[in-house]
């Protein structure tokens, strides 16, 4: 098929051009007759093989396809011939140019060939005219250059004292150094011995002068100290240390500088303004964004002039430095003055980056103090970095082995994070005040548990709100900050997730802080539970929106969620087991003032529960409500009497039994005690695990376990134990439902009652349904006082 398109492709050639491809090409074109292309090509056997071996539809497909391929033909040599006629016209009218110019040519050729004849007569005409005066013309030009020479020698000393009274210095050190060159070269003739002392001596005179006027005056301008400070050196001075003098003078002029200019700005800040300290010498550091200092935020503002007036100064010195004093660019000292401790180029080239460098540095320090003031805003931060950046392009382009942008990448680099360190500061402060406000529901009175959570709710909107602040702030810059300076954004990003993160370990810690209110450390205990279950994980979330649209996502993955929730539920069950520990505390306080103030010996028969059990009941109640808005979920248990009475226990059957047994029997109460007093009374609220019913129960033993301690240092009469009997029973009734350790609530109950009848006098038990009817006439009290 290949071979078929090449020979089509041919045959179109040669059918177009009216040539062949040679004798071999007509040949295989003749074998073929059914090639349409090719030059033997029968239509009649081919319309015949068509409609012989090909279908209708095929023949009507083939004929399409002959169409197209004559519109394809048709078109392509029209092509063709257009171009070919273009190319014709273009070559006719190139053709034609040339002759024209060609014919011009010729003509002025001619002219220039008469012209470099004509050239060549007279120069022969010249050349063997002054030939033969040719060596005395040169002879006589000799003896005059000679005779200039001593004419200005002989003048010499009153030429360099005129020079020296006009104070044109310059002019006499210039003067004395060209004829120094040529009183060496007739050193020993005597006649010039005087004019050279002469010499010298106005030399020396100007030398003290330009001395002393380096050491009188201490605020020589920069021109007159570059001018003072070459002229020594010409005058063979002390090249290392006139070079350390001038660049200590130009330093310290450019610190004072910089010094004024600083002291300026708040006298201008209260006029309104930010006046600029200097004007600026040639505008290297001019306005490449078109803005005024008007339209730049203040602190912008300030670097912007505080450049435009040092940066100029640097850059002087700079070119001054190499067009006086660098052999490179000025003048060279003479060979006979050049000492042989003079410093080389590259020492001197030394000095001077040093001296930029240093002086740069403090301008970087000025600008960096600005703009790390807490007022300024992180966008303004970003533009005053913007145009330090700008001041100091013309000098790193002027010195670029100072390397002054490395120092200004490593100030905008300590003031990037010096500026998130700044947000996230006042984020944490931020969650510290969440914490304050969260602690002030103390004196809202009792919420509802509805109204609790709307306002927990609230201070996890305001972590977020927090949060979300902080990033809109820093999390726009990263990006736009780190290419300016070519610092790495996800770096910077990562610093920015730390400090997300150790501003919550701070917030966690703050939760934390002792407190006198068991309210208090309850509703910190509820901010960290909300914060566990939901708060932590938002943050990731703001990280990954607020840093991914600007290609720092991947930072947003090294904040650590679970470790922040382990976090936050370590300081929740901190703050679970705090608040039990008060409200166990403040209840066995009570208790044990309520036992130790009570004299059982002498009170009267029992005719109702004491207010021991009503204390007892109201305490725990309060605990109860107040807990019970952060466990929404959990069920209440009623602190009432629930059921029918209890029936006695088998510890109060035995006290009655032992009662009536001889004194024996104590060893045996004995050691049932120390069985009792093994027990331990634990909370755990480690991974979440306290809940209402638990807190509840761990209270109610422990006030149990204090009322156990005063009632077996106490002595009882009878009354006083039947009423103890009264009180245990009454309370077995109603904090045994409630509790979750139901077993350890009852035991106790029991240890009290045995140790009551140990301290007993005269231990005669109450019938049990006395004990019964006193304890429903307190429970019809207790229901009537909720109803």
């Amino acid at each position: 098929r290949a071979m078929a398109e090449r020979r089509r492709a041919r045959a179109r050639l040669a059918s177009f051009y009216g040539g062949g491809d040679g004798a071999a090409g007509e040949d295989a074109a003749a074998e073929d007759d059914m090639d349409i292309d090719g030059s033997a090509f029968n239509a009649d056997r081919y319309v015949s093989n068509l409609l012989q071996y090909k279908s209708l539809e095929q023949i009507v497909q083939r004929g399409n396809s002959m169409v197209s391929e004559i519109k394809s033909l048709d078109s392509d040599m029209q092509m063709l011939v257009y171009e070919n006629y273009n190319k014709f016209i273009s070559a006719t009218d190139t053709i034609r140019a040339m002759k024209h110019r060609v014919e011009d040519m010729e003509g002025q050729m001619s002219q220039l060939e008469a012209n470099f004849g004509m050239i060549t007569s007279a120069s022969d005409s010249v050349s063997s005219a002054f030939s033969a005066r040719r060596s005395q013309l040169e002879k006589l030009n000799g003896v005059k250059k000679n005779l200039t020479k001593l004419q200005f020698l002989m003048d010499l000393p009153a030429r360099l004292q005129r020079c020296v009274d006009d104070g044109h210095h310059s002019l006499a050190v210039k003067c004395y150094a060209k004829a120094r060159r040529m009183l060496s070269a007739v050193g020993h003739v005597a006649s010039f011995e005087g004019i050279r002392t002469e010499s010298a001596l106005i030399m020396r005179n100007l030398n003290k002068q330009l001395t002393a006027r380096l050491q009188d005056e201490a605020h020589l301008d920069a021109e007159m100290l570059g001018d003072t400070i070459y002229l020594l050196l010409k005058l063979q001075g002390n090249e290392e240390s006139l070079l350390k003098e001038y660049l200590s003078r130009r330093r310290r002029d450019i610190h004072e500088r910089m010094a004024a200019f600083v002291s300026s700005v708040p006298k201008a800040a209260e006029d309104g303004a930010v006046r600029q300290g200097e004007e600026g010498a040639e505008g290297d550091g001019d306005d490449d964004d078109g803005d005024d200092d008007d339209s730049l935020p203040p602190a912008a503002a300030f670097v912007k002039q505080l450049c435009e007036a040092i940066v100029p100064q640097l850059l002087q010195v700079h070119s001054a430095w190499h067009s006086r004093f660098m052999g490179a660019d000025g003048e060279q000292r003479d060979d006979e003055s050049a000492a042989p401790s003079a410093p080389s180029e590259e020492l001197k080239e030394q000095m001077l980056l040093e001296m930029l460098s240093e002086s740069t540095g403090a301008l970087i320090d000025v600008c960096r103090s600005r703009l790390s003031e807490e007022q300024v805003p992180p966008s303004e931060l970003l533009s005053g970095l913007h145009r330090l950046l700008i001041g100091l392009g013309p000098l790193h382009e002027a010195a670029p082995a100072a390397k002054l942008l490395v120092r200004v990448a490593k100030a905008a680099d300590a003031l990037a994070r010096h500026a998130i360190d700044e947000r996230v500061s006042a984020m944490q402060a931020g969650l510290a005040e969440c914490v304050a406000n969260i602690s002030k529901l103390d004196d809202d009175g009792r919420p509802s548990a509805e109204e609790l959570h709307a306002r927990l709710n609230g201070a996890i909107a305001s972590v977020s709100e927090l949060v979300r602040h902080a990033l809109g702030d820093t999390a726009p810059l990263l990006v736009p900050l780190c290419e300016m300076i070519n610092l790495r954004a996800d770096s910077m990003a990562k610093h920015l997730v730390n400090g997300m993160y150790n501003a919550l370990q701070a917030m966690a810690r703050a939760a934390t802080a002792p407190s006198s209110s068991a309210r208090d450390v309850l509703l910190r205990a509820g901010l960290c539970m909300h914060m566990a279950a939901a708060g932590v994980a938002q943050v990731p979330t703001l990280l990954k929106s607020q840093l991914s649209p600007h290609g720092l996502g991947g930072a947003a993955l090294g904040f650590d969620g679970a470790a922040m929730t382990r976090e936050m539920g370590r300081a929740r069950d901190a703050l679970m087991q705090s608040f039990v520990e008060m409200q166990a505390q403040k209840l066995s306080r009570l208790v044990s003032e309520r036992v130790s103030s009570t004299n059982w010996l002498v009170c009267p028969a029992p005719r109702a529960v004491t207010g021991l059990v009503q204390l007892v009941v109201s305490e725990l109640r309060q605990m109860q409500t107040l807990a019970a808005q952060l466990f929404p979920a959990e069920p209440v248990r009623a602190l009432l009497p629930q059921g029918p009475f209890p029936a006695a226990s088998s510890v109060m059957q035995l006290v009655q039994q032992r009662t009536r047994q001889s004194n024996s029997s104590s060893s045996a109460i004995t050691k049932d005690l120390q069985r009792m007093f093994t027990r331990k009374i634990s909370f755990g609220a480690s991974e979440g695990k306290a809940t209402l019913a638990g807190m509840l129960t761990h209270v109610t033993k422990l006030a149990l376990k204090t009322m156990l301690e005063e009632v077996r240092v106490a002595t009882f009469g009878c009354a006083g134990f039947q009423q103890v009997q009264v009180d245990c029973s009454m309370l077995r009734w109603v904090l045994a439902p409630t509790s979750n350790d139901e077993e350890a609530v009852l035991a106790l109950l029991d240890e009290i009652f045995i140790s009551c009848q140990d301290r007993c006098l005269d231990c005669v038990p109450m019938e049990q349904p006395v004990v019964e009817a006193l304890c429903e006439s307190e429970r019809q009290r207790l229901l009537l006082s909720l109803a």
